[in-house]
């Protein structure tokens, strides 16, 4: 999730520089060269621009260019990118990277997977690397593909974030991310709500378990469901542990119920990780029920068939159309009070003016 600070945030002080290493003549400096420009491609910061996402106060998004040191924002995963494949930033995408390079490089046994990938940015990095290290193992992406579902609490402010069509990114436009970057092979696509699928995944084996659900319901379910199949040395990585509260209350409570020891390890200011060391059994609970907090069932939403996201300048030009035409209805209205007969030609030609401004 963006975070816009009103003063330096140490996240944005500590953001990793917006470049890519440089190919060398061998096959590993290649492998890692590649990985680099992939990692800037993901976050839409190849080019010297790059456009960012703001919500409003009415729930509703609009579009702002970054350039020169705002880029930072986007290094560091504080912002939400209008064309870029995912919100983490390049310091969790290199952790990310370190991960998967790990679990093959120490034989760790198990597929990974990803629970909450919007665009699919961070799962596309996973299959890029594991299939540049010659890795098989499969990569599984759990999404809802529908955004965040919809409760009935107007309470919860977190679920407002169901309304907003930016945050909805279908299976297929995920998938055929996938296919551009040459990463379709080996990837299983688990469409749904978490509290619909992930059970079903129970008695699978993983080496990486990456959660980026955000609510305390998310974080809860996925924990449950998918780290009793973590093995010894895979690694649990939390995308939204010092950004949300919520996440993180799911999180230790978590750790605590299950006695989990092993350090929470810090990637940048929002994500952490642990490796889990021993194969302790980890008590399954019944994943499926709700939490018991008041916090009603998922629902899905469904998606307009106009998402796109305007400017800043186009939300503005909007509004003064909007302004303008209360203001014409307000002028015709009176001139019809003193008058007694109903404006006609002027009000027409008025009318096509303003509606075609706002088609603009």
């Amino acid at each position: 999730m963006p975070v816009h600070p009103a003063e330096p945030h140490p996240g944005l002080t500590a953001a990793r520089a917006v470049r890519a290493t440089g190919p060398g003549p061998d096959a590993e400096a290649l492998r890692r060269a590649y990985l680099e420009l992939l990692k800037l491609s993901l976050c839409d910061l190849a080019g010297t621009t790059t456009d960012s996402v703001g919500r409003m106060e009415d729930s509703v998004v609009a579009s702002r260019e970054l350039a020169g040191d705002q880029l930072r924002l986007r290094s560091a995963g504080m912002d939400w990118p209008r064309q870029g494949l995912t919100m983490v930033g390049l310091r969790r995408l290199d952790d990310l990277q370190a991960c998967a390079e790990a679990i093959v490089g120490d034989g760790v046994g198990g597929d990974v997977i990803e629970a909450g990938a919007w665009r699919g940015g961070a799962s596309i990095l996973l299959r890029a690397t594991l299939d540049a290290l010659g890795d098989e193992r499969t990569v599984w992406v759990a999404d809802s593909f529908e955004g965040f579902p919809a409760v009935d609490d107007p309470s919860r402010q977190r679920d407002q974030w169901s309304v907003i069509d930016y945050l909805r990114v279908s299976l297929d436009e995920v998938q055929a991310s996938f296919a551009r970057f040459g990463c379709e092979r080996g990837v299983r696509f688990l469409p749904g709500f978490f509290e619909e699928t992930l059970p079903g995944l129970s008695d699978r084996r993983w080496a990486l378990v990456r959660l980026d659900g955000d609510t305390y319901d998310a974080t809860r379910l996925t924990l449950e469901c998918l780290y009793p199949g973590l093995a010894a040395g895979g690694y649990l990585i939390i995308d939204d542990y010092g950004a949300l509260e919520e996440c993180r209350e799911a999180v230790d409570e978590f750790r605590r119920r299950h006695d989990i020891a092993e350090p929470l390890e810090e990637v940048d200011w929002t994500g952490v990780r642990w490796r889990r060391e021993t194969e302790a059994p980890i008590g399954r609970s019944d994943a499926t029920r709700p939490s018991g907090n008041g916090r009603p069932t998922a629902r899905a939403v469904p998606r307009p068939p106009d998402s796109r996201v305007p400017t800043f300048e186009e939300l503005g030009l909007t509004r003064e159309v909007e302004a303008l035409r209360e203001r014409l209805a307000a002028a015709e209205a009176e001139i019809e009070r003193l008058t007694g007969s109903p404006v006609a030609a002027p009000k027409a030609w008025l009318r096509r003016m303003l509606d075609r401004g706002r088609s603009r």
